[in-house]
């Protein structure tokens, strides 16, 4: 399902092609201008704690397991890149993901202050929208390679919501009465990443990419680790016209320590891509 967030970053992507002159092809493993949109299939798995008020009271909840969350999931991906300049480069990606899915618990689950009882349907909902901003400096460039040291910013912005049967603690730690409740975890995690981008031309028709980083901060409370990996290879049937096929890997590890959620995040995406890419 295409998110209405998509449809911003394509349109702009349009008014950037429809103004952008075609430019001389010096490095032929390398685009000054290129927009790609496709599918990507992503298998998701991850886990999260929503501890609530008090440290570490949360129960880990699996997405695969407890909410039926995981799997694969084809999502509509859009890539931008940009190079202004000989040796630097500037990337954009997004993809959005939301799903709903109903489970009957087989234990109880402590989720931001709230019971979630053993034998309940549990129903949840769950967005999540992916971003991606990165830098290259290309410090080498041969007659058919190119290799590079990057710096970007990776971002997940998601909201999980949960309904099903709950008990709450009340005053003194009083235990109020079994009810149809719903309970909500959401935040934002930014976390920025450092790594290296490889291109080679095979052919004037078929160039290799992969791309590789990591990094790990504490930043404004969200201590969090990322990994991220890409391999493809472009085909060019055409001079500006490519199919890319490519495996795209993504992992971040967080503790949250916020007024908005406390807790843990843990998120895996994995998949191939098909992609239609347009360059100058």
């Amino acid at each position: 399902m295409f998110s209405p967030r998509f449809a911003l970053p394509a349109c702009l992507t349009c008014l950037v092609l429809a103004s952008t002159p075609v430019l001389a092809d010096d490095h032929p493993m390398l685009d000054y201008f290129s927009v790609s949109g496709g599918v990507f299939a992503n298998s998701f798995s991850g886990s999260l704690r929503a501890d609530g008020s008090l440290k570490n009271s949360g129960t880990t909840l699996d997405f695969s397991r407890d909410l039926g969350e995981g799997g694969t999931r084809y999502l509509p991906f859009l890539n931008v890149s940009w190079r202004p300049w000989d040796r630097h480069e500037f990337e954009f990606d997004y993809y959005h993901d939301s799903s709903s899915h109903s489970r009957t618990l087989d234990r109880s689950l402590e989720f931001n202050n709230q019971t979630l009882l053993v034998g309940t349907t549990l129903k949840s909902d769950f967005t999540l929208d992916a971003y991606g901003v990165t830098y290259r400096y290309w410090a080498w460039i041969g007659d058919k390679g190119a290799f590079a040291v990057a710096g970007g910013l990776q971002a997940y912005s998601f909201d999980l919501k949960l309904t099903g049967t709950v008990t709450a603690s009340g005053a003194g730690g009083a235990t109020s009465t079994s009810r149809e409740g719903h309970a909500k975890a959401s935040t934002d995690l930014p976390d920025p990443s450092i790594g290296v981008s490889y291109r080679y031309q095979f052919e004037p028709w078929a160039r290799l990419v992969t791309d590789a980083g990591a990094f790990k901060a504490n930043i404004d409370k969200i201590d969090a680790t990322l990994y991220n990996f890409r391999l493809g290879v472009e085909f060019y049937p055409w001079e500006n016209w490519a199919i890319i096929t490519q495996y795209s890997y993504n992992k971040i590890d967080a503790d949250v320590e916020q007024n908005r959620f406390r807790g843990n995040v843990t998120f895996r995406f994995s998949g191939g891509q098909v992609l239609l890419k347009y360059r100058f």
